[in-house]
């Protein structure tokens, strides 16, 4: 074919090939595959004076397929194909477009076969198995019918690059964000892994889901020996009722946090007390709904006993374990209150060691101090569990009897004077006796635990007075 028979069309949107010489776009790649060099000089002829998008079009020439495989390898983004199908073999076209499709795995390059025999259609089957995007006659292809056909496959090419962009953007960008999240998972994981607290997760149905090393070493088990069971299923009695009760506070959705405290046994039998925080944990899916719990006990069991020490600190006399002072008035306050309200009986003893200093003068403070000691021993046994025994400083001591009227705490009072008078002190040499004095009031008219105070206080003196060693009882004030 003569290139002075082709129609000079005007379809471009740039026109004239000066023109296209001048842009400075790479200019579109056009695989021509036919062992026929005249069709690859028509097609170049056609096309020279055109272009699309400001580009115009460069024909690659393969004039056999494996010519074309080759030339495959160097321009792997050639967007279209026109392919004949006889060259080497009856179907070398047709074994090249298998070859694009299947081994390179190249779905976007527009294949357009040209058939040299006019009228004759490929197969649908051909269409189908060969993955073929167009046919069109050698004959047929005028300039317009070319560039409308090289246009048409170009757009499609455009649209299946676009979208396989997009699909490699966003399949990075999910690999990126699945590589971000294991690596917060795993983090997270080692993380609550290295806790010296247990932490543990259950999910809306209060089944454990996750536990950390901590966990698992408080409980001794394996890292699945409780998964998927509940807290009862595991523990049974042993388990705190508060557990069950925050899960189901929780799960239900009443409240979003909650603490407090309960006390577990840890694998030793040794009774812990645990501070437990938890949270729920709700879904990500903007809907609100639950997923589970997630809890952190924190072991307050050395905090326990120093608190109970420190109580126990302010309110025990630490040489001889009785009450101190000021515990004692304020217990013997509120039982006054109680007396006068209700009208219940309440009785004072006030108890002090006779010549006390002697014992210190003569024996030493250690051997004073057994004596303190072993006149507490004497005088508890001697008491019921709701009397009130206390120290209020020096050799002198005090006890308050609720619901205890006169005679009861005269009966008391005597026991105990005995009871201290049979008791021994070893020593160097020989044994140890001390009496005591005791003064008894009941309450009366008073209102106040000072007034009670101060008159067993005065039968406490008069006893003293009186040759020490016994019981004097205050006498009942007037009305």
């Amino acid at each position: 074919m003569d290139e002075s028979s082709v129609p000079k069309q005007r379809l471009s949107l740039r026109g004239a090939r000066t023109e296209k010489a001048e842009s400075a776009e790479v200019p579109w790649p056009v695989l021509v595959v036919d062992d026929d060099p005249q069709v690859h000089t028509m097609t170049r002829v056609l096309l020279r004076d055109f272009d699309f998008q400001g580009r115009s079009f460069e024909v690659l020439s393969a004039y056999s397929a494996a010519d074309a495989r080759e030339l495959l390898a160097t321009h792997p983004d050639v967007p279209i194909m026109l392919l004949d199908v006889v060259m080497e073999t009856d179907i070398a076209g047709l074994e090249l477009a298998r070859y694009i499709r299947e081994t390179l795995g190249n779905l976007s390059l527009r294949i357009i076969l040209r058939t040299g025999q006019p009228g004759e259609a490929p197969e649908r089957r051909v269409m189908l198995d060969y993955d073929i995007n167009d046919y069109r006659s050698k004959t047929e292809l005028t300039a317009q019918k070319m560039f409308t056909a090289v246009v048409s496959a170009l757009r499609s090419w455009q649209h299946i690059t676009t979208i396989e962009r997009l699909n490699t953007t966003l399949e990075t960008r999910v690999a990126e964000r699945t590589a971000e999240f294991e690596e917060a998972r795993a983090f997270a994981e080692s993380l609550v892994e290295l806790l010296p607290s247990p932490v543990w997760y259950k999910d809306e149905h209060g089944r454990y889901r996750l536990y950390n090393r901590a966990f698992r070493e408080f409980f001794d088990i394996g890292p699945t020996c409780w998964h998927g069971c509940t807290g009862t299923e595991v523990l049974g009695e042993r388990l705190p009722a508060e557990e069950n009760d925050t899960d189901d506070m929780l799960l239900s959705g009443r409240a979003e946090r909650m603490s407090y405290e309960m006390a577990l046994p840890d694998i030793t039998g040794m009774a812990r007390s645990l501070m437990v925080s938890k949270s729920l944990v709700r879904r990500g899916d903007g809907g609100g709904g639950v997923r589970g719990v997630v809890a952190v006990a924190t072991d307050i069991t050395e905090r326990k006993g120093l608190e109970r020490e420190l109580r126990r600190l302010a309110t025990v006399d630490p040489l001889t374990g009785a009450f101190n002072r000021r515990y004692f008035l304020s217990a013997a306050s509120q039982e006054m209150e109680r007396a006068v309200r209700y009208g219940g009986s309440l009785s004072l003893l006030m108890i002090d060691i006779d010549h006390f200093k002697r014992v210190n003068d003569r024996f030493g403070h250690a051997l004073g101090d057994e004596v303190l000691r072993k006149t507490v021993e004497v005088c508890r046994a001697n008491l019921r569990e709701v009397d009130i025994f206390a120290r209020l400083g020096g050799e002198e001591f005090a006890a308050l009897l609720p619901q205890t009227a006169s005679a009861g705490a005269l009966g008391l009072a005597e026991r105990l004077r005995r009871a201290v008078a049979e008791m021994v002190v070893p020593l160097a040499g020989g044994d140890l006796r001390v009496t005591v004095s005791v003064g008894v009031a009941e309450r009366s008219v008073e209102t106040t635990f000072e007034h009670l105070m101060s008159r067993a206080d005065q039968a406490l003196y008069a006893a003293k007075e009186t040759g020490r060693n016994r019981v004097e009882m205050a006498p009942v004030p007037a009305a």
